[in-house]
C-alpha cells in the first residue's frame, strides 16, 4: 500500500503496511462547505454509511462562514430549497441571518440522513492500492487517524486531496496562473438597513501562504471604506471568497470550447447555469475563442446551460476517488461559471447518489448505471436544473424593458406583472439569429457570435457586400466586426476607420460588460493586421492620447467596470493595443526591439498612474503589473 503525502508543498510517497482503520465507511466526503453536505446528505439518503469531515469548525463552507447568502445565477432544483424553504418561506435568503438559517437547516438535514460529522479534522495522507484510493490519513488535534472508505469526494474546492495524488495539475490561465479575483464579503448598516459588500480583492495564489495572508489583510483593510458617516460596520466574513482553485486532469475535461460549440457529452452529471463570469480587466490575454465571445461579440453577461460530464470530476487514471464544488477538470474559463451557489449544492446531491450507486453496485464511479442515476437525479429537481436555458440573457425587467426600447423591439407583455428587478429569460438559438438584423442594432453580438460558429447562411463575402454598400455607419462597422472574427481581411479598411475615429460608442449586449467598439477594433487588427496597420496603432501610444475625449466621457447610463480607481477605457484600448502591437510585429516579422523601445517609453510616460490613480497595493496596481510581465515576456519570446 502507497501513503502519499505533502512535504512543504511538494507530494511524496512511500510503501507502507497496510494500518488498522480506526475508522470505515462507505463514502468519506471531505470538506462540509456547499457541494460537501449536499453529497455526504445525498449518499446517506441513498443508502451509503457517510463520514464528513471538516477542517474549521463550523460546517456550511461559503454560504455560511462567507456570508454569501444569495444567489447570483446557478439553478434551482434539488434538496438545498427545501432547506430555503423551511427558513424563508421562499427559495433566498436576503438578511444578514441567513449564514445562521442556513447553517441551521444544514445540520438538521444531516441529522436526519445520519451522516457522521467531525470538525476540526484535517487530511495529511491518502492511502492508495496501485491506482485505487482506499483512505485517508488525518490529524484531528490530538492524534493521527487512519479512515477507509470505499468511495472519497474531495468536497474541499480547493483540490487538497488531489494534490495528493499523481495527476496533472495546473492552476489558473495557461499564459501566466492568474486565477479569478478572489472577494471578501463586507457587512455593514446604513440608515437602519443591513447591507452587505462583496468586491473583487485581486489575484492571488491561494497555494502561497504568504502571498494569501497578504492579499486577505490588504482585502480586510480595503472594508474600511464603510467605517464613519452614515454607515456602522459590522464586520468581515470569516471565509475568504476563491472563486477559482486548481485544475486536474480528468478522465474528460470541461473547456470554453465544448461549453460554447460542442455538442453535450453522453454521460452528464449536472447541468451549471452562469455566465462565463472571469471577473478581472485582463482581456488583452485571454484566448481567442473567449476572446470572441467576451470582447468581439460583446455576450459576457449570456448565461449558459453548462453540461457537466461524469468524468470531469474523475482525475484521469485514478479510482476510489472524485472531486465535487468548484475543483474540476475545466479551463479557467468554465470554472469561472461552475462555481455558483445553487450549483454546487445541485453538484453536491448529484455526486452523492453516483457514489451511493457505485457502492450498491459494487462499481467504479464512472461504471455505475447511468440512467438509474439519471432518472434519481432527475426525479430530485437536482440534475436538469435550468431545463431548455442554452444560451440567452437572465436580466431584471427594468434592464430587458430599457433594452428592448433601445433595439426599436416591442416589450413582451406576458412580463408586465412582474416587478422592476424580477428576472426576464430571453433565449438566444444561434442556428435561428436574423445575423444582417443584428447586425443593424447597437446589440448585435448574437448575429457576431453566429457568424463566427457557421451557424448562419451569411457567410464572408456576404458581408464584404453588406459592408460595402452600407450607408448607415452603425451597420457597416458592425459587418466590418463580424468579418473580422472570421479573420478576413477585408474588414480591414473599416476598422483601421473605426481606431481613427475613437468615439464612445459601445456595445449594448447585456447589463455590465459591455465592449467599446475601438477596443474591438483594435483587438481584431492584431488577429489581422499588417505591417501597414503598425503606424495607426503605435499612434494610440503617444502621451497626447490620454486627453482623446473617448477617455473622459461616458453615457450616463453606462454599464461596465464602474470603479473608481482606474481610466478603464483607457485600460482596455491601451493594453489590447500592445498586445495586438506584439502579435502583429511576430506576425510581420518586424523588428521586435524597435517595438521594445516603444513600450518602454510608453510605460514609463504615466501609464500606471493613468489606470491606477496611483494607489499602491490596489488590485488594479497587482493586475496592471501582471499584464506589462506578461508582455514583456512576450516581446523577449
Amino acid at each position: 500500500m502507497i501513503l502519499a503525502t505533502l512535504e512543504a508543498g511538494v507530494r511524496r510517497t512511500r510503501e507502507v503496511t497496510p494500518p488498522a482503520f480506526s475508522e470505515s465507511c462507505d463514502v468519506l466526503c471531505v470538506g462540509a462547505g456547499a457541494a460537501g453536505c449536499y453529497a455526504a446528505d445525498a449518499a446517506a439518503r441513498d443508502g451509503a454509511d457517510v463520514l464528513l469531515l471538516e477542517y474549521g469548525r463550523e460546517i456550511g463552507g461559503m454560504p455560511v462562514a462567507g456570508q454569501v447568502t444569495g444567489y447570483y445565477y446557478g439553478s434551482r432544483g434539488g434538496a438545498f430549497e427545501a432547506d430555503d424553504a423551511a427558513r424563508r418561506g421562499e427559495c433566498r435568503f436576503l438578511t444578514s441571518d441567513g449564514a445562521e438559517a442556513r447553517r441551521s437547516t444544514l445540520t438538521e438535514r444531516l441529522a436526519r440522513s445520519g451522516v457522521r460529522v467531525l470538525c476540526g479534522v484535517s487530511p495529511i495522507g491518502i492511502y492508495l492500492e496501485e491506482n485505487t484510493v482506499c483512505g485517508l490519513l488525518v490529524f484531528d488535534g490530538e492524534r493521527e487517524v487512519a479512515i477507509a472508505a470505499r468511495i472519497t469526494v474531495d468536497a474541499t474546492s480547493d483540490g487538497h486531496l488531489v494534490r495528493l495524488l499523481d495527476v496533472s495539475i495546473t492552476y489558473g490561465r495557461p499564459e501566466d496562473g492568474a486565477t479569478v479575483p478572489f472577494s471578501v464579503r463586507t457587512q455593514y448598516l446604513q440608515s437602519g438597513k443591513y447591507h452587505s459588500d462583496n468586491s473583487d480583492s485581486g489575484m492571488v495564489d491561494q497555494y502561497d501562504a504568504r502571498a494569501l495572508s497578504r492579499a486577505i489583510i490588504r482585502a480586510h483593510a480595503a472594508a474600511a471604506r464603510h467605517l464613519g458617516g452614515e454607515k456602522e460596520f459590522l464586520g468581515v466574513a470569516t471565509r475568504t471568497g476563491l472563486r477559482e482553485g486548481l485544475h486536474f486532469e480528468g478522465e474528460e475535461t470541461l473547456t470554453c470550447r465544448s461549453v460554447l460549440c460542442d455538442p453535450p457529452p453522453e454521460r452528464i452529471l449536472f447541468y451549471a447555469y452562469s455566465d462565463l463570469d472571469r471577473h478581472g480587466y485582463d482581456r488583452a490575454v485571454d484566448d481567442e475563442l473567449f476572446q470572441n465571445w467576451w470582447v468581439i461579440a460583446g455576450l459576457a453577461t449570456v448565461t449558459v446551460r453548462i453540461p457537466v460530464p461524469m468524468g470531469a470530476v474523475v482525475p484521469r487514471g485514478i479510482r476510489g476517488l472524485v472531486t465535487a464544488g468548484r475543483c474540476l477538470s475545466a479551463d479557467t474559463y468554465v470554472s469561472s461559471a461552475v462555481r455558483m451557489n445553487r450549483d454546487m449544492f445541485r453538484m453536491g446531491e448529484c455526486i452523492g447518489y453516483a457514489a451511493a450507486a457505485a457502492v450498491r453496485e459494487g462499481v467504479d464511479f464512472l461504471s455505475i448505471d447511468y440512467g438509474a442515476f439519471r432518472r434519481r437525479a432527475t426525479e430530485s429537481g437536482a440534475f436538469l436544473g435550468e431545463e431548455g436555458r442554452h444560451f440567452g440573457y437572465d436580466e431584471t425587467r427594468a434592464w430587458h424593458e430599457r433594452k428592448m426600447d433601445r433595439l426599436g423591439r416591442p416589450y413582451d407583455s406576458r412580463y408586465r406583472g412582474l416587478g422592476p428587478q424580477d428576472k426576464v429569460y430571453t433565449p438566444i438559438d444561434f442556428r435561428s439569429v436574423d445575423v444582417l438584423a443584428a447586425l443593424r442594432t447597437d446589440a448585435p453580438g448574437p448575429g457576431i457570435f453566429a457568424v463566427y460558429l457557421g451557424q448562419s447562411h451569411v457567410d464572408a463575402d456576404r458581408l464584404a457586400a453588406e459592408m460595402a454598400g452600407a450607408e448607415d455607419e452603425l451597420y457597416r462597422y458592425n459587418c466590418a466586426i463580424a468579418l473580422g472574427i472570421l479573420g478576413d481581411r477585408r474588414a480591414l479598411p473599416t476598422l483601421c476607420e473605426i481606431v481613427k475615429e475613437r468615439d464612445c460608442f459601445f456595445f449594448k449586449n447585456g447589463r455590465r460588460s459591455n465592449q467599446f467598439r475601438t477596443t474591438v477594433a483594435v483587438c481584431l487588427l492584431g488577429r489581422l493586421g499588417d505591417a501597414g496597420v503598425a503606424p495607426l496603432l503605435e499612434s494610440l501610444l503617444a502621451e497626447r492620447e490620454y486627453e482623446h475625449p473617448m477617455y473622459h466621457t461616458l453615457a450616463p447610463d453606462y454599464l461596465y467596470y464602474n470603479r473608481p480607481d482606474r481610466s478603464f477605457v483607457y485600460f482596455d484600448v491601451m493594453t489590447h493595443t500592445l498586445f495586438a502591437l506584439v502579435k502583429l510585429y511576430r506576425r510581420e516579422g518586424l523588428p521586435m526591439a524597435e517595438l521594445r523601445a516603444t513600450v518602454e517609453r510608453f510605460l514609463a510616460g504615466g501609464f500606471f498612474s493613468r489606470v491606477t490613480d496611483g494607489i499602491p497595493g490596489s488590485p488594479t496596481t497587482e493586475e496592471t503589473e501582471r499584464l506589462v510581465a506578461i508582455l514583456r515576456r512576450r516581446m523577449a519570446d
